[in-house]
């Protein structure tokens, strides 16, 4: 496949829900209840931008939706009242067969980015978009059978609503996700709602095992790349990261300086732990049984950093490009023993789960694109496609 280049004009871009109020919320408005469906949709080119209406509270900006054939891709970028911030976009890539096969129904995946990422971030490896450093999922999708939907997720809401956003500052992530982003995608594009999956990297690893569970009745599959686990403060990592929830919404000020809010803002300035624990994976586990569900992490190691520099000549050099990753080891060091207590929990519960930890991997796009290509089989089996 060419990848052909964009315009930025194109492509740059709680209490838990009851199983009733759930399904009324993202199926009924759409009719879905009944699965599948096959009238939701328009059987014309799925790359005319005429063939798409808004609905779920999503208004189209104006220049979008933005086709994009050479990436079997359609761009959106709308506005809606439970994100305020700025107008979020999401990117739904389509099954190579997908034009030629009016009649069919597709599973859908649902990948979320990581922290500072945006819907770009999985196609950014072979788009060159951004900074190019991301997956390759429009390649590595072409010969499957399911539709990829990739949307913005704040640079540091870690999926959750924000629950003590300043006025007129709405962040409702969660919300736009599950209760917008989803049903729009059923109505407009041929979809199967009863197979779907979550995976995602770093906060989108979070995000993955977070909303998978609060949602447990959507995904099939649930999978998280050196996605953190376990949010409770009583421990090194544990603690680490709630500090990084705390300070999350401010990382949208790099680039929305007069619309982001400030730390605090998602759970409160004392993380507030009745609804921390709504979220937090490793404090609801039984409702991962029965699903499918995929653990990847590295150790981010370079304690052994004096072993590595034995036996090479410029000692310069290589402190050089250690200091590139040092901040990558760290945040996967905090990972790595998060992701595995959630995983050593999961096995005292008797719930089955696929984790390993990957010796000498730290925290960068080119784990992620390999744990997505390892993930990729399991997930399609798991949505029968």
């Amino acid at each position: 496949m060419t990848l052909s280049a964009v315009t930025p004009e194109r492509a740059s871009r709680v209490a838990r829900p009851s199983r009733r109020a759930l399904l009324a919320g993202t199926a009924a408005a759409t009719g879905l209840l009944a699965a599948p469906v096959t009238a939701h949709a328009s059987t014309n080119d799925p790359f005319d931008a005429s063939n798409y209406h808004s609905c779920h509270g999503l208004d189209f900006v104006d220049g979008f939706p933005v086709p994009i054939p050479d990436w079997r891709s359609v761009d959106f970028r709308v506005n809606t009242e439970k994100v305020q911030t700025f107008p979020p976009s999401f990117r739904v890539t389509l099954p190579t067969s997908y034009r030629d096969s009016p009649d069919r129904n597709y599973p859908v995946l649902l990948l979320l980015h990581g922290r500072g990422g945006n819907f770009t971030q999985w196609t950014q490896g072979e788009t060159g978009e951004g900074s190019g450093n991301g997956g390759d999922v429009i390649s590595r999708t072409a010969d499957q059978d399911v539709i990829v939907v990739m949307p913005d997720g704040g640079a540091g809401s870690f999926y959750s609503n924000a629950y003590h956003a300043a006025p007129g500052r709405r962040a409702d992530w969660e919300t736009f996700l599950i209760d917008q982003v989803l049903p729009f995608v059923h109505e407009n594009f041929r979809t199967d709602p009863s197979r779907m999956a979550v995976a995602g990297d770093s906060m989108g690893g979070w995000g993955a095992l977070s909303l998978g569970q609060k949602y447990q009745d959507l995904f099939r599959s649930i999978s998280a790349y050196s996605g953190l686990a376990d949010c409770r403060p009583d421990t090194l990592d544990g603690g680490l990261f709630s500090l990084v929830i705390w300070i999350g919404p401010a990382l949208e000020a790099k680039r929305y300086p007069f619309t982001a809010n400030g730390p605090g803002s998602i759970w409160g300035n004392d993380l507030d732990p009745d609804i921390a624990s709504t979220y937090n994976p490793i404090e609801n586990l039984e409702r991962y049984r029965g699903k499918r569900l995929f653990l990847r992490n590295g150790d981010g190691n370079w304690i052994d950093f004096a072993e590595a520099l034995k036996g090479h000549g410029d000692l310069y050099e290589q402190l050089r490009d250690k200091q590139k990753t040092i901040g990558q080891d760290v945040v996967e060091g905090d990972v790595s023993p998060n992701l595995e207590r959630f995983a050593d929990a999961l096995t005292d519960a008797g719930i089955e789960h696929d984790h390993k930890m990957l010796k000498g991997r730290t925290h960068e796009f080119g784990l992620w694109q390999e744990n997505f290509a390892e993930d990729l089989p399991g997930i399609m089996k798991a949505l029968e496609a």
